[in-house]
């Protein structure tokens, strides 16, 4: 897979005349640790990087293909094709019926099923976070996924990472709950007042996340508001911030539905 991955990328970086040096700023922007040579290094085939590390790199040069009107060419490491649309085999209802490794991989099938992971810019969700950002005046807003290992911000509008480790997110927390899930004062909370986010840039401290539903009602991420102030967010904020939750979980639904119709197409032809 690692072999056909840097192919891959290196004919799509051709393609579109994409340098390594552009490359690797767009991969920095979407979260990616690795230097600047140690990437070139990569793309020669000299050096190594992560699924994870590799997938960021995936996925910054499939936008920078989307940017110039291309499709995706990219295949991504940690979500195997062949899993793509097969979807939960179990209701998020029975859950508890699994062990926690079983009730996980149901939920990386619910998340894998929707296609957002790997399909292109989501305008109706940016346009949605950016709503939101101004609305409740923090200084971010977004939608996150999370997979096995990662968070993916599928839509952002602030100074977050667009791709970032699963352990670092706080949205980890808030998909394992069914309702609001709200931090007023990270450095009031002790799960958080030592989080890498909070002590270090960019020092958030407020938080609300609304875990949002794929197939079969498993939670595969959430949205969010977050700001470097607290924030008291009394009960008429934390209904209209619901409001804004329920508008990404149509889009979200609306998602699954394409993404079955185009692959059905694609089997008839």
């Amino acid at each position: 897979m690692k072999q056909a991955q840097r192919r891959l990328m290196l004919e799509a970086m051709s393609r579109c005349g994409l340098t390594p040096g552009q490359v690797w700023l767009h991969y920095c922007g979407n979260g990616g640790r690795a230097s600047e040579a140690h990437l070139a290094l990569f793309l020669q085939g000299a050096e190594s990087l992560t699924e994870l590390e590799r997938d960021i790199l995936a996925h910054a040069i499939n936008e920078m293909l989307w940017d110039r009107r291309h499709e995706s060419m990219v295949p991504y490491a940690t979500t195997p094709a062949a899993q793509a649309l097969e979807g939960p085999r179990i209701s998020a209802a029975a859950a508890w019926l699994l062990t926690d490794t079983e009730a996980e991989d149901e939920r990386l099938r619910s998340l894998s099923s929707t296609g957002l992971m790997h399909s292109g810019p989501a305008t109706v969700l940016d346009e949605l976070v950016s709503e939101a950002r101004a609305a409740f005046d923090v200084s971010s807003a977004t939608v996150s996924l999370i997979d096995a290992d990662s968070q993916y911000l599928k839509a952002s509008r602030g100074p977050l990472p667009r791709h970032a480790p699963r352990r670092e997110a706080f949205c980890d927390e808030a998909i394992r709950t069914a309702a609001t899930f709200v931090i007023t004062d990270t450095r009031r909370d002790p799960r958080f007042a030592n989080h890498p986010l909070v002590v270090q840039e960019p020092y958030l401290r407020f938080y609300a996340a609304h875990p949002l539903r794929g197939p079969g009602g498993w939670n595969i991420g959430a949205f969010c508001i977050l700001d470097q102030r607290p924030h008291a967010f009394p009960a008429a904020e934390r209904l209209t911030f619901r409001r804004f939750a329920r508008r990404a979980q149509q889009e979200i639904s609306r998602s699954r539905h394409t993404e079955e119709t185009r692959h059905r197409s694609a089997e008839r032809n």
